[in-house]
């Protein structure tokens, strides 16, 4: 990553400033060639944590080094809870340039008349924790919100939608069902998921009782309306869990209760079982 970035002399030589004049220079080519699809990706706000000076003097001041960095390789062990503070300083600012250039990005979108027309779609592959129960970086001992709650926002060219939220579970498997439905598009086989647009457009309260994560790392989890589940599914480290948060009353998942609601764990468990289709461990 430093040999990587040794190049960089102002806050448009960072890799997501320059992707975002890549995707303008991409539209500028294609604007005429309706309908078209723009995938923009920024691997930021993803390790490493370095952005740019202004966006990080944002949130502290003075920092340990000339360049502070928390990058790949780390070891968890050694991070201790005085370090959360500056971590934290450090993923904020990070989000912080982030929203700068995708904000730029809309702007370009809106300079070159293409903002009322389009689709817009808001989303990310997954969360971080920054020192929830000792875990920094995403962890799947501790399944919880921090790790699996990530946004998913769409502008719409019909500003009836606008400021509209939907509670209902939705899952990531849930996104192309979403994109077909939203372009008339329905012609289509052997795709998961549903569309969420029809909560948003009110055809439906609801398309899944229940919607799932899966992990390499062995962890599972149950989550709907209103609770939370999950547990390890192979293997013999149970990591933080099992664990059962009320969605609800506790919606960044700081109190496990399940011992107060075993009923409902051992619903939502079997509810993994019949997703998974495998015996887990009790």
């Amino acid at each position: 990553y430093l040999l990587n970035t040794q190049h960089i002399r102002s806050e448009d030589d960072y890799f997501c400033a320059r992707t975002c004049r890549a995707a303008l220079d991409w539209l500028d080519s294609n604007k005429k060639s309706e309908p078209f699809l723009l995938w923009f990706e920024t691997f930021d706000p993803h390790e490493p944590w370095d952005a740019p000076p202004r966006f990080q003097k944002m949130y502290r001041n003075d920092y340990p080094c000339e360049r502070t960095i928390f990058g790949y390789g780390i070891d968890h062990k050694r991070v201790v809870p005085d370090d959360y503070p500056l971590l934290r300083d450090l993923y904020a600012a990070e989000v912080s340039y982030t929203d700068f250039i995708v904000g730029r990005l809309l702007k370009g979108i809106e300079e070159r008349g293409l903002f009322e027309n389009s689709i817009i779609l808001f989303t990310t592959d997954h969360g971080t924790h920054l020192g929830e129960e000792g875990c920094i970086q995403k962890q799947a001992k501790l399944l919880n919100q921090c790790y699996t709650h990530i946004p998913f926002i769409i502008k719409h060219p019909d500003r009836g939608f606008a400021g509209k939220k939907v509670d209902a579970p939705v899952s990531m498997i849930d996104f192309v069902p979403t994109v077909l439905h939203m372009l008339g598009i329905s012609d289509y086989t052997n795709i998961d998921g549903e569309s969420a647009w029809k909560l948003a457009n009110g055809e439906k309260e609801s398309i899944h009782g229940c919607v799932h994560t899966v992990t390499t790392e062995g962890f599972a989890s149950a989550h709907n309306s209103e609770w939370h589940f999950f547990q390890h599914y192979k293997g013999a480290n149970t990591g933080l869990g099992p664990a059962l948060y009320n969605n609800k009353q506790d919606p960044t998942h700081s109190r496990n209760v399940l011992r107060e609601h075993v009923d409902i764990a051992r619903e939502l468990r079997a509810q993994l079982i019949d997703y998974l289709r495998e015996e887990i461990p009790p």
